[in-house]
């Protein structure tokens, strides 16, 4: 009797061992946009909680992994958001995850309470955006990696993807927000390393690219600015290095008699 339940203890205690280590890392990795409980954020993440499709443990591990997007149905609610992949995640550590998320009680539709909304200072966003007002901990501006349209003389940098229609493909404010607060993505994670941004400049950074997101482009407006720029400073390069080229060309016979001719 007792050798046919050391099997069964085993595996009590390593299902036990494995839905431990699935809270933290679902804290680690996926709290910062779903919720503490997995009660995700009204009309922008869905919720983890009695959410059926994270009964499929091949789903979730595939999803936190490979990532996924919308439209999504969960609760009679439905979401257009993207989840970024985490390849950082080990496919063990996914699996601990989906055994964690598995034991989640609730409903989606209880899971998906209305929750505080955020509401950010776009203004004060587009100063921390553009680095006219610097972060609290010292972390780069988001200008310095990222590009929006019609936003910046000079654009931004290209390490990362243009931010235009981030509120659109990120979940509105509520998920900007949260992915801001902790990033999911590896090179943000690690460019603010020991630097997170605030609640305040999240939500500010949040509603900022909200607002973008709503207003008409002007690509082409911008474009020719810089390039009405671009090319007067070229010019103006020019002129100065022929003005030196002048300087400092050999006189002729006629111009040293004159210069002597002065003294």
């Amino acid at each position: 009797m007792a050798k046919r339940l050391l099997p069964l203890a085993l595996a009590f205690l390593l299902g036990l061992s494995l839905a431990q280590d699935g809270k933290a890392l679902y804290q680690q990795h996926c709290a910062a946009c779903h919720g503490t409980e997995g009660q995700g954020i009204p009309g922008a993440i869905p919720p983890l909680a009695g959410n059926p499709r994270v009964q499929d443990e091949a789903y979730v591990v595939k999803a936190v992994r490979e990532g996924l997007s919308g439209p999504l149905e969960v609760g009679g609610a439905t979401y257009q958001g993207v989840m970024p992949p985490l390849p950082q995640v080990s496919e063990a550590e996914a699996r601990a995850i989906a055994q964690y998320l598995k034991g989640l009680g609730g409903t989606a539709a209880e899971a998906a309470a209305p929750a505080p909304q955020v509401q950010g200072d776009p203004a004060l966003g587009r100063a921390l955006y553009l680095g006219q007002k610097a972060l609290k901990n010292g972390g780069a501006p988001c200008q310095a990696c990222h590009t929006v349209a019609g936003v910046g003389f000079f654009g931004g940098g290209s390490l990362g993807k243009d931010l235009t229609d981030a509120a659109k493909r990120l979940g509105g404010e509520a998920g900007l927000a949260a992915l801001l607060e902790t990033p999911a993505f590896p090179v943000m994670r690690e460019a603010y390393k020991g630097k997170p941004l605030t609640k305040e400049e999240a939500s500010a950074i949040a509603a900022f690219l909200v607002q973008v997101s709503q207003e008409a482009p002007r690509p082409s407006s911008l474009y020719l600015g810089r390039f009405l720029v671009a090319g007067l400073v070229v010019l103006a390069l020019l002129l100065l290095y022929q003005a030196v080229l002048w300087q400092l060309r050999p006189r002729s016979l006629a111009e040293r008699i004159r210069a002597q001719l002065r003294r």
